[in-house]
């Protein structure tokens, strides 16, 4: 592991002049019962979320109920409108798939309380409310399973427009809102939980969100009754303190997030941090401006920045979490699949720098303000640059004092070795004129005693 071999301090072998500590400088919870579920996590690196429900009829966002306050009762008119006769759970497996993804989260329950699956708790689901009458969770786990994608779900546990006594971002807006949140707490959202961990299999992610009302003593009450069912389900961070998503929360924070059990951090949505405070951490990004299905948001996140996007995130140690909007038809919209298959097109010949990778241990070169050139993520024995501006004739280290004993670019099919110039504190790759692949091009260093 990185951190015990730098003990937070430096690179054995290698120094980067004013180098900053790595990223993962917080103190683990030695008590953690899910290492062998991080283990996954961090091996995985890149995965699918989709947003997907009532919401996807008018097509206006997954928050168009609260933005419009639309009646409950005018709401759940559109459940007999859904039936997403297009939805074919082993196509979206296969664009996770082709994009380089290794696990999906789904929304199973939006803000809007419905469940996108067959659920014995409320009758307000797609199984029971809808012409559907199928449980596309249910045929998104087996597909998941024949494809060995990780799945997992993302469940409003708080925040609740329709069921009396959730939660609520601002103020209800119809009476039969009101109620007691304990009441809806644990005589909705934790039996759903339960159904969810109990009846799909293997189910690596419990993804909570906008946790208004939530206390120290509700959480734990959650994080009991998942370990009672699914020991190894990771939970994410937004199971507290929402309003300040990991940014702007204190010390004792972090500490109360980690005793009740919570198993890595879940950024501001599209938030990359400068320096994650966590070792595990994640990023949820969209791939326009949306979340659930908008007909008139075409401003699509171009390959290129998506790439870019996800080699910061891994530099950082992090998971990158892309969403899709499939519509009510039950389709993912064809520029998402598009550019998705372009990253993945990319992860083909340049995953082996991402999956399982370690952070950077040194701070990137940057010129021309914030935009660095390069960043850098490593293996043992192997320091990957990401060159995200081609160098002009060579690319040059500062301070290295381990021994390169060669170097290649992943886009190279032949992996011609690269001539290697180093002298007592510096190193000089010799470059091509033209890069050989598009996107972000990946320079391979091997040096027996690199990192972790």
């Amino acid at each position: 592991m990185l951190a015990g071999l730098l003990g937070y301090a430096g690179l054995a072998g290698w120094a980067w002049p004013g180098a900053a500590a790595p990223s993962v400088t917080a103190p683990e919870n030695a008590a953690r019962k899910n290492e062998a579920s991080l283990g996954w996590f961090r091996e995985a690196k890149f995965g699918l979320f989709i947003h997907w429900g009532l919401y996807a009829i008018p097509a206006r966002g997954e928050w168009v109920m609260s933005r419009e306050k639309i009646p409950v009762a005018k709401y759940a008119e559109l459940a007999p409108q859904f039936n997403p006769t297009k939805f074919d759970a082993a196509a979206w497996v296969r664009v996770a798939k082709e994009a380089g993804m290794r696990y999906i989260v789904i929304t199973a329950k939006h803000h809007d309380g419905f469940a996108m699956f067959d659920s014995a708790t409320s009758p307000y689901n797609i199984a029971q409310a809808t012409p559907f009458k199928r449980d596309p969770l249910k045929e998104l786990a087996a597909a998941c399973a024949a494809a060995g994608l990780g799945l997992g779900f993302y469940y409003s546990q708080a925040q609740d427009w329709h069921h009396p006594g959730g939660g609520f971002v601002g103020k209800p807006w119809d009476d039969v809102q009101r109620g007691d949140f304990d009441r809806y707490f644990d005589g909705l959202a934790i039996p759903q939980i339960k159904e969810l961990l109990s009846g799909y299999g293997p189910i690596r992610i419990l993804w909570c969100d906008t946790p208004v009302e939530m206390t120290r003593e509700r959480a734990e009450r959650l994080v009991a009754a998942v370990r009672a069912t699914q020991p190894g389900t990771l939970i994410n961070s937004r199971l507290l303190f929402h309003g300040r998503q990991i940014s702007g929360l204190k010390p004792e924070q972090f500490a109360l997030l980690k005793e009740v059990g919570v198993d890595y951090l879940s950024y501001r949505d599209r938030e990359i941090p400068q320096q994650p405070q966590w070792r595990d951490w994640e990023t949820c990004m969209t791939l326009n401006q949306s979340w659930g299905f908008n007909q008139t948001d075409q401003n699509w996140k171009s390959p290129a920045v998506l790439v870019n996007q996800l080699v910061e995130v891994a530099s950082k140690g992090g998971n990158f979490l892309l969403n899709v909007g499939p519509t009510a038809e039950g389709e993912i919209p064809a520029p998402s699949v598009r550019h998705l298959k372009a990253v993945g097109d990319w992860l083909r010949i340049n995953g082996e720098a991402i999956y399982g990778a370690e952070p950077s241990p040194f701070p990137p070169a940057a010129k021309g303000g914030d935009v660095p050139a390069w960043r850098c993520t490593t293996k043992p024995g192997k320091i990957y640059i990401h060159l995200l501006k081609w160098p002009s004739g060579e690319f040059k280290l500062a301070g290295v004092k381990a021994k390169v004993i060669g170097a290649h670019l992943l886009a190279d099919a032949r992996r011609q070795p690269l001539a290697v110039k180093q002298t007592e504190g510096s190193l000089a790759i010799t470059l091509p004129a033209e890069p050989p692949g598009e996107l972000v091009n990946v320079l391979c260093l091997t040096a027996p005693d690199a990192p972790p």
